[in-house]
């Protein structure tokens, strides 16, 4: 685990016009994995606020032809957080921000698979039957019981040796004390817990986010 202190992570306000929480290391992170894109499964993003993220991503997967539709839940809808760090896109707390999404993510994607609503809730309701999946972005769910049930409904559509987890908020419990400590602990924990089933690909000292490759069957969820 890496020693996570804001003072460390300088933060733009806007990635391609977008405005982002994500560090560059971050988002260049999340580009690389996108070039490395093999076509074996779709790219899915739970927690998408107005897109930065996601066309991090989605500018790498272009560059490795992906062809699939982009899976993208979130409860757009703004809270007082985002009103602070939105800008111009952001005004009101309760706004609907999967328009603004839409339009933002508009120019790096062909096929856009939206869910609107609260997770895990939107999970159970979505068609993923036939769908397998090979990068995993997990920035929404970083706590309990949120954490634990996303990863139960979606790990059985993970391809071992293949599926990439970013966890963006990984080391977020660091900022904080007590019991909201404890339970952003949650995705720290569940590795501890499948120790061995998954690979370190990338994480920065003084960074959230960190980045993994499934290897194998979890061993407790």
């Amino acid at each position: 685990m890496t020693s996570y202190d804001m003072r460390q992570t300088k933060i733009a306000s806007k990635y391609e016009s977008i405005p982002r929480m994500n560090t560059d290391d971050c988002l260049n992170t999340l580009t690389r994995i996108g070039e490395k894109w093999t076509g074996q499964g779709v790219a899915m993003e739970l927690g998408c606020w107005l897109g930065a993220s996601s066309v991090a991503l989605l500018k790498g997967l272009n560059k490795a032809g992906y062809d699939k539709p982009f899976y993208a839940f979130d409860r757009w809808k703004a809270n007082a957080q985002q009103v602070r760090e939105g800008w111009e896109f952001v005004t009101s707390i309760g706004q609907n921000l999967l328009p603004q999404y839409r339009k933002n993510i508009h120019p790096y994607i062909n096929k856009l698979v939206h869910h609107k609503g609260k997770l895990p809730e939107i999970l159970e309701t979505a068609d993923l039957s036939d769908v397998l999946i090979e990068v995993l972005v997990l920035d929404a769910p970083k706590s309990e019981p949120v954490y634990t049930a996303c990863i139960r409904a979606l790990h059985k559509h993970w391809i071992p040796g293949v599926t990439i987890l970013c966890l963006l908020d990984y080391n977020f419990y660091q900022r904080k004390e007590g019991v909201e400590r404890e339970k952003l602990l949650a995705p720290v924990n569940f590795m501890i817990r499948n120790e061995g089933c998954f690979s370190s690909i990338h994480q920065k000292e003084g960074e959230s986010a960190a980045f993994f490759r499934y290897e194998k069957p979890l061993k407790e969820i």
